[in-house]
């Protein structure tokens, strides 16, 4: 049924127990020149995101 929402409700030890059988296993990334490539744009990119936020701030502060 569409908007229908189910809450479920656990207690602590059900909890616990849920999360000792499925447990967050943390993957490895990826290798490669194409991971490194888009990681080194990606903080390139944030950088000069960051240098263009922080000048409209002060322009917008000093008018």
């Amino acid at each position: 049924m569409i908007g229908k929402v189910t809450v479920w409700f656990m207690t602590e030890e059900e909890r616990l127990a849920y999360i000792a059988k499925h447990p967050i296993v943390p993957s490895e990334q990826p290798s490669g020149p194409v991971f490194k490539k888009n990681e080194e744009k990606r903080k390139i990119s944030s950088k000069n995101g960051a240098k263009s936020t922080k000048e409209l701030w002060q322009k917008r502060k000093s008018e």
